[in-house]
């Protein structure tokens, strides 16, 4: 349970945080825990070292979950037939310009977009990893993720975005999600995700896709 609630306060406050954050948060995670289960264990310095190593492993399984989600809602091919990997490639352009790729619908230009955010891929994503059932982490921890954290939301994005990113030459290969190269595409995302709040603080939308994300998951 500690693990589940220290994937919680990662998903809601950072992922890419510094590794005295880390502990404090495991620390939280820890008590809270045992909080639940009425007990009184005191935490080590190996117990907080299992837990905060789940930091990376998190990220992994949404760049894994990102793999797979990405081939069909996207329509990569794979096989080398060379008219395959140019239609891979000429993909990978598309929806890597404007960040195409988080919208519902692709236009021309920028303007042209339509559903910023609303593209189905970072449900599912989200979906995969979090709402599988009614005894998933999402269902079970409502308290953490309805409704869903920004932060969450951008490394699901982020995830896709480094899937996306291994068909750049149109045959799939093998990117690596490591921390010091998509950390910053991490915060990157992060902080249009807050630009969109600014500018769509009228109607209230990143609220309101936050929430449909939890309805829609659970």
């Amino acid at each position: 349970m500690s693990i589940e609630i220290y994937c919680a306060l990662l998903l809601s406050n950072d992922l890419y945080a510094p590794h005295p954050k880390e502990t404090q948060w495991a620390k939280t995670a820890w008590g809270q825990a045992c909080c639940h289960h009425e007990v009184d264990h005191l935490h080590d310095p190996a117990l907080l070292k299992l837990i905060t190593a789940r930091t990376t492993h998190l990220r992994g399984q949404f760049k894994l979950r990102a793999q797979v989600v990405i081939a069909s809602m996207y329509g990569f091919e794979t096989g080398a037939d060379h008219i395959a990997i140019e239609n891979n490639h000429t993909l990978f352009l598309q929806l890597k310009k404007d960040l195409s790729f988080i919208c519902y619908a692709h236009g021309q230009t920028l303007d042209e977009h339509t559903g910023i955010y609303m593209m189905p891929a970072i449900q599912q994503v989200i979906n995969d990893m979090l709402f599988k059932n009614k005894g998933d982490d999402g269902v079970c921890w409502d308290k953490y993720y309805n409704s869903f954290p920004v932060v969450g939301f951008a490394l699901a994005i982020t995830a896709i975005e480094c899937a996306i990113n291994e068909w750049e030459s149109g045959a799939r290969g093998m990117i690596v999600f490591k921390e010091h190269k998509y950390s910053a595409v991490f915060r990157s995302h992060l902080a249009s995700l807050e630009e969109f709040k600014t500018v769509t603080v009228s109607i209230n939308l990143l609220a309101r896709i936050q929430q449909q994300v939890y309805d829609t998951g659970w």
